[in-house]
């Protein structure tokens, strides 16, 4: 498949060629109706974040308190501070909460398609909404195949460092330069400022997993606006980002890449749209658990009837099922959105999981306690997905297989259940939204082409 950006190029030069020429009228249907679910879907993930997100209150609280010239807004508070100061908040609320747009290939592309691209539209002003889908299509994309390059090598992209933070900071700076409008030149000195700032240790991971790991987010969005306005300015950085001997392959990876995927079919073919919605706010390893056990929910369950609930799971899942007394009762939103068990009792216990069950009421909630008590599970490795048993104490048994869940791109979330997704994460917001304003907002981000000026647009997230 060949490229449309001079294939010939060195491919941090096709990658720059890209980001500064591709327009929403090059972009195929399919591509701007995937970006305008990703900027849904990442929208509603950070008005959710503003009361639930770990580190989100402090994030939120410092950028106000630095403000800057107030040109961007924080979403879902209103405040408006500097561009790189909203980068920063938004990009932690994104995900913060693990709710937003990925794909196993292609990474955490929501929170850059929304966030640095957002700073500087509603800072310059005049950015309409194919502009900005543009700009969203160039970070995603940008995003996209630098983290495929890796995997197609045969790496994991988090080994020592957090894919999700690390392989941001140029997507980020590729959609801020999209919407200042830098030519190809200035876009490799954005690249190369982005190279510079780039950062993202699995320390914070590995030694605890504090509150600070949820906002990782914020610091390539922060810095990619920061990179894009400096070359903007003039600063030159135009350096080969990707290749030896210290680009980003070789200084993190060892050299490992797969070349081809960063240029094959650029601005013709979109890794973008392999992006994938989550239907439930856990981890996706816990999807094919809580859809089996939604599905028994569903067949007229008793819950007070339940005797005994067995999982069988494939033994790579251990961490999430273990320790099992610590996963029936988890005490905090993030170990109860990675515990199997708990999740699997919510939903036969109610017959869904959302973004409630992992506030403290929901982490109390009595009948899912009492069926995660009863909740045990078995390593199998010739398990495919997931099935859950459930014993009755009258004799009969119930049991559901899900080999490929919901959200997976082969079995992509529906519209309007995406929708329901964005209005469950609008509940949560700061400063609560009425029926009729979250509606407008859907029906803003779905015809967001028609939009003549994207300042008009934060604004809409906040009552205030």
């Amino acid at each position: 498949m060949t490229s449309t950006y001079a294939s010939e190029k060195q491919p941090f030069a096709a990658l720059s060629e890209f980001a500064a020429l591709q327009s929403f009228d090059r972009l195929p249907v399919s591509v701007v109706e995937t970006t305008k679910r990703i900027i849904l879907d990442s929208l509603g993930c950070a008005l959710a974040a503003t009361t639930l997100g770990d580190g989100c209150r402090e994030t939120m609280a410092v950028m106000s308190r630095l403000g800057g010239q107030p040109e961007s807004t924080i979403l879902g508070v209103g405040t408006k501070v500097s561009p790189t100061n909203a980068a920063l908040a938004n990009g932690a609320l994104v995900h913060a909460l693990n709710y937003d747009p990925i794909g196993s290939e292609i990474g955490h592309v929501g929170v850059v398609g929304l966030v640095a691209p957002l700073a500087v539209a509603e800072a310059e002003g005049s950015i309409t909404g194919k502009e900005f889908i543009a700009a969203s299509a160039v970070a995603c994309e940008i995003t996209a195949r630098i983290t495929s390059a890796i995997v197609r090598a045969g790496r994991r992209p988090s080994e020592k460092f957090l894919s999700g933070q690390l392989l941001n900071y140029f997507g980020a700076a590729a959609g801020a330069g999209r919407v200042l409008g830098l030519t190809a030149e200035q876009m490799r000195s954005a690249f190369g400022l982005a190279l510079m700032q780039m950062a993202g240790s699995r320390q914070i991971v590995l030694s605890g997993d504090p509150p600070a790991k949820a906002i990782y987010g914020a610091f390539p969005n922060q810095a990619g606006v920061l990179a894009a306005l400096l070359s903007k300015e003039g600063l030159g950085a135009d350096c080969d980002f990707i290749a030896e001997p210290a680009g980003l392959y070789a200084m993190i990876y060892n050299g490992d890449c797969d070349a081809n995927v960063l240029t094959e079919g650029l601005g013709t073919h979109f890794r973008l749209e392999e992006v994938a919605f989550k239907p439930w706010p856990t981890s996706n390893n816990l999807h094919p658990f809580i859809e089996a056990a939604s599905e028994i929910s569903r067949s007229g369950l008793d819950v007070g009837k339940i005797a005994e609930v067995e999982i069988l799971a494939h033994s790579k899942l251990r961490p999430w099922c273990e320790p099992l007394e610590v996963r029936r009762r988890p005490d905090n939103p993030a170990a109860a959105a990675n515990s199997i068990p708990f999740c699997v009792a919510k939903s036969l216990v109610h017959g869904n999981v959302t973004l409630a069950d992992f506030t403290l009421q929901g982490l109390k909630d009595t009948p899912t306690l009492e069926v995660s008590e009863r909740t045990s599970y078995l390593l199998d490795d010739a398990v495919k997905g997931a099935v859950v048993n459930v014993a009755l104490n009258d004799g009969r048994r119930l049991e559901a297989r899900v080999e490929t869940p919901l959200g997976d791109p082969t079995r992509p979330v529906p519209m309007k259940q995406q929708r329901e997704k964005f209005r469950d994460c609008c509940r949560h917001t700061i400063k609560p939204l009425p029926s009729n304003r979250v509606g407008e907002l859907v029906s803003l981000v779905e015809n967001l082409d028609q939009l003549d000026e994207m300042r008009k647009f934060p604004p809409l997230t906040t009552t205030a």
